[in-house]
């Protein structure tokens, strides 16, 4: 935890996605999913309250911030019958569950709604490192996070920023919706969406081997030889990762999230 600054725990699942033949609408093709494999809604949202109740937590909920509080077992009833999980907050904690059906996988986002309220990481993480398909987990700074990653200029007029200093690009899209947009591909905490896994980074990070599927395991084996890494092996062969005693907020640590990038993604 890092003072007054507010932090978040990503998650990330691997999804199997069974699809039926292509299709075509004009010279797109398309496939019609029939079927999503991978933690549900109601799981997750079981593991949540599981959690809470082990931490002493209140067992209500606010969904989506608002209105009243509902038992957690209520919640749980209405998440089974209509298998969707809206963002739900407890003890000053936001609970966020998606799925990315077309880059298969899905993730489950816990972040401070005040700074502390989280206590440890580990307590919400641990017991999801067990399920079938975990695939990575990170914390982050959540302001230095949305900022490393807002390309819309409206965003920073908004918020009274300056991007005057920062380096634009088109958007990509034809007229006469194209636009220029803040480029964000040089930026140390930039995230990516990738097929069954999330390009980020974080001063703790959590690894499986399934990740490793995806980015290489010679990768895997350039990390747990790095000797300027903390690396242990927890359950189900998981890599921990702890590469500055700090969550990253600014780019004064720009050096160390570049290296990690490079020896994780390379």
């Amino acid at each position: 935890m890092s003072g007054d600054r507010r932090e978040a725990l990503e998650i990330v699942f691997a999804l199997g996605c069974e699809s039926t033949d292509e299709f075509e609408i004009g010279s797109t093709k398309f496939s019609h999913l029939v079927k999503v494999k991978g933690i549900s809604a109601a799981n997750a949202l079981r593991i949540i309250i599981s959690a809470m109740r082990q931490s002493g937590m209140a067992m209500e909920f606010k969904e989506n911030g608002q209105g009243k509080t509902i038992s957690a077992d209520s919640y749980l009833k209405r998440v089974e019958k209509r298998g969707k999980l809206s963002d739900i907050v407890a003890g000053g904690l936001l609970f966020r569950f998606g799925q990315v059906t077309a880059l298969k996988h899905s993730f489950i986002r816990v972040e401070e709604i005040e700074a502390g309220s989280a206590i440890s990481w580990e307590n919400w993480l641990n017991p999801f490192l067990a399920e079938d398909g975990f695939t990575q987990a990170w914390v982050s700074d959540v302001e230095y996070d949305y900022w490393q990653n807002a390309k819309d200029p409206l965003d920073y007029d908004v918020a009274g920023r300056s991007y005057k200093h920062l380096p634009m690009k088109s958007n990509g899209l034809p007229p006469p919706v194209e636009r220029l947009e803040i480029d964000t591909s040089k930026n140390p905490g930039r995230w990516l969406l990738k097929s069954g896994y999330r390009e980020a980074i974080g001063s703790i990070m959590w690894l499986s081997d399934v990740f490793w599927s995806h980015v290489g395991r010679k990768n895997r084996e350039d990390l747990l030889s790095a000797d300027w890494l903390d690396v242990q092996i927890v359950d189900n062969g998981i890599a921990k990762i702890v590469s500055y005693e700090h969550c990253f907020c600014d780019e004064t640590t720009g050096d160390v999230q570049n290296k990690l990038r490079a020896i994780i993604y390379s």
